[in-house]
């Protein structure tokens, strides 16, 4: 019956990783979007004078994006970075660097645009874009400007793509499914929190995954227990721990995460990782099902046996149904297309 359940429930947690990918449509969606602005930018008539390339970056190119959320039956709009290496330097103002990109964009033809601290939004129908300028410091690292510190800070956003590889091949592969389902774990239960997401989600897990464990069920119990067990004295004291930037060494991951969020997240983490190891060691897949919706939300799917003897029933619905209207079948089954990732 354990090991049943086992087999079971990476089946449940491999089918929710299939549901959260970013759909076909989305990444055709972003592809386009990104692209036509990136080809823009690169022959706009002034912009082209300091541009030397673009290059993507963030959870698009990482492929850690999961399925955009519904809020109110509207489909909030999956975020693309495009990085924007210019050729001004460090005696460039911050403030006319990403005035001469939001000059540019205005000028190519985006309307709902935003000037942020080190970036430009640009907001579509169906997608967000940051534009992010960045400059060589002469040395093969690379500089961001903050307009609200008024100065360049050490960047490296192709240090992130090649570290997420590289933690995912000493993972098995399971790295990136992992920091999709603790992302998706974030949308159900904090949805409203600003800080921490993204990236810093991703060096959370980097840090604290088993590396040798292949059952998704315990991978997530472990990395909720474990987070729980390594900041609870910081998150008693209020004050933020420090997890290294794997791109720029020194550099503090949860810098811009506040005491109060840091506390948010540490408390509900603690609470969803009790849930969970209880999901773990339920062996009645009704009650471990509705355990692990108390974790993942309704998502979560029901276990293979639950949904096989649902599909005989409705086969033979539909099969009787088919037959009283008449309809023939086709002699080679028809398989659907499985949504792809992010690339």
């Amino acid at each position: 019956m354990g090991s049943e359940r086992i087999m079971t429930t990476q089946q449940q947690f491999l089918d929710l990783l299939s549901d959260i990918e970013p759909s076909t449509t989305t990444v055709n969606d972003c592809s386009s979007a990104h692209n036509t602005l990136r080809d823009a930018l690169k022959v706009h008539n002034e912009f082209s004078k300091v541009h030397v390339h673009t290059f993507l970056s963030g959870s698009y190119k990482r492929n850690t994006a999961v399925r955009p959320t519904t809020i109110g039956g509207i489909t909030q709009r999956p975020d693309v970075d495009i990085i924007a290496l210019t050729n001004h330097t460090i005696n460039d103002d911050p403030q006319i660097v990403l005035d001469a990109v939001h000059t540019a964009l205005k000028d190519i033809g985006y309307t709902d645009l935003t000037v942020n601290r080190r970036s430009v939004n640009v907001k579509l129908k169906k997608v967000d874009m940051d534009v992010v300028p960045i400059i060589s410091d002469g040395y093969g690292g690379y500089l961001i400007p903050d307009i609200h510190l008024e100065e360049w800070l050490v960047t490296n956003p192709p240090a992130h793509t090649e570290w997420t590889v590289e933690v995912n091949k000493n993972a098995n592969g399971r790295f990136k499914p992992l920091v999709k389902l603790f992302k998706w774990w974030r949308r159900e239960n904090l949805s409203d929190l600003k800080r921490p997401k993204g990236f810093i989600l991703e060096c959370l897990v980097a840090k604290h995954m088993n590396y040798y464990e292949s059952n998704y069920e315990k991978l997530f119990v472990y990395l909720l227990e474990t987070i729980r067990d390594s900041y609870g004295i910081y998150a008693s004291l209020g004050i933020i721990p420090h997890l290294e930037d794997p791109g720029v060494a020194g550099n503090n991951v949860f810098s811009a995460v506040t005491a109060d969020e840091f506390k948010t997240f540490f408390e509900k983490v603690e609470e969803q990782a009790a849930i969970a190891r209880n999901a773990l060691n339920e062996t009645d897949d009704d009650k471990a099902l509705a355990l692990w919706r108390q974790v993942l939300g309704n998502r979560f799917p029901r276990s293979a046996s639950h949904k096989s003897a649902n599909s005989a029933d409705m086969a033979s619905s539909l099969i009787r149904s088919a037959l009283g209207a008449g309809l023939t079948f086709p002699s080679t089954p028809v398989y659907p297309n499985k949504p792809g990732g992010f690339a």
